[in-house]
C-alpha cells in the first residue's frame, strides 16, 4: 500500500469513530469543569462567596455520581437471584 491509501484508511478510521468518541469527550469535559467550577473554572476568577454558596447548595443537591456495591459481585457468584443474606 502506498502513502496515500494508508492515510485515506487512517481518516477513514477517524471519521467512523467520532460518533463513539465525542459524547465521550463532552462527558469528560462537561466533568472536569463540575469539578473546577469552585475553584473558578479552568481559566477563570474565583467566584464570589455568594455564588461559591449557590454552587455548594447546588452540587449537594444533585445525587451522588459515585456507587459503591461492594457485594455485587458475590451475589453474582452464589446466583441467589440478587438476594442478599447478610
Amino acid at each position: 500500500m502506498d502513502e496515500t491509501t494508508k492515510s485515506i484508511i487512517k481518516y477513514a478510521g477517524v471519521l467512523i469513530s467520532l460518533p463513539w468518541v465525542i459524547p465521550f469527550v463532552r462527558a469528560l469535559i462537561k466533568d472536569l469543569y463540575g469539578a473546577f467550577e469552585e475553584d473558578g473554572g479552568f481559566l477563570g476568577s474565583p467566584p464570589s462567596p455568594d455564588a461559591l454558596r449557590e454552587i455548594q447548595e447546588r452540587k449537594a443537591s444533585e445525587p451522588d455520581l459515585l456507587v459503591n456495591e461492594v457485594l455485587a459481585h458475590l451475589r453474582e457468584k452464589k446466583g441467589n437471584g440478587g438476594k442478599d443474606t447478610q
